[in-house]
């Protein structure tokens, strides 16, 4: 059972949906999260199910939902995003209300925030897309995005891509930064910009940069730490004499 509830019901046609529910790097999750703390959104709603974890966190004193839906009146955009992981057997199901959702209540365009993973290194600010149709495609070309033209995508996202196949009055796609760690906050800030672009917004994106600075330092610490673990148990091993019993 997926539930869509709407605390405050209001007109929302020629909105975007911004979707950001998790995926490779947490990219979507961390972006509609600092978008929506930084351009100061309102509760709109949110999604219930059962298929969400008992488990609930705190925010500024207060239980939060694990999904939920913000609004900003001015900008024209809607947010939703989950801090749970979706099980695979309801992406399709999930996608499905959303996008139903979507169009009864008059928005037209859909973009999703996703991570992927690539064997191309170079250039990490290079954003790739998924366009649903050609209209979807015209406008990630004209924002320098690269067009995905084979290949595989998975989870909420790509299954919101094919609900969309089937909508004629709503366009959209998939914007999907380089993953290179569990939790990719650069990846976050890469495709928070782009989105600012194609959406006219002004954000401040060098605290998630920070953030990712941060992470890296981190990850490069451990790996150093692990390094010198295993070299001094290779040393060990090598001057190390085999025990002998009688």
């Amino acid at each position: 059972m997926i539930k869509i509830v709407e605390e405050k019901p209001m007109d929302l046609t020629g909105y975007t949906l911004v979707e950001g529910f998790p995926g490779l790097g947490l990219v979507g999750t961390i972006a509609a999260n600092y978008l929506v703390e930084k351009l100061k959104f309102d509760i709109y709603g949110h999604i219930e199910s059962d298929f969400f974890l008992p488990i609930v966190r705190i925010h500024n004193g207060k239980p939060r939902q694990p999904s939920t839906i913000y609004v900003n009146q001015e900008h024209k955009i809607v947010v939703v995003y989950s801090e749970q992981i979706i099980p695979k057997t309801y992406t399709q199901e999930l996608a499905k209300a959303v996008v139903d959702w979507a169009e009864k209540r008059g928005i037209n365009r859909i973009i999703s925030l996703e991570g992927v993973y690539t064997q191309d290194k170079s250039n990490a600010e290079d954003i790739y897309g998924i366009a649903c149709n050609d209209k979807a495609k015209e406008e990630l070309q004209k924002y320098g995005v690269k067009l995905v033209e084979e290949g595989v995508t998975s989870g909420v996202s790509s299954m919101i891509l094919l609900e969309l196949l089937k909508k004629e009055t709503i366009t959209g796609y998939c914007l999907l930064g380089k993953v290179s760690v569990i939790e990719d906050y650069r990846s976050a800030a890469i495709c928070l910009e782009k989105l600012a672009s194609i959406l006219n917004l002004n954000i401040d994106t060098q605290p998630l940069l920070k953030e990712a600075k941060r992470v890296e330092s981190l990850l490069t610490r451990q790996m150093q730490e692990l390094k010198e673990v295993h070299n001094n148990v290779r040393k060990f091993e090598e001057s190390s004499h085999p025990l002998m019993y009688t």
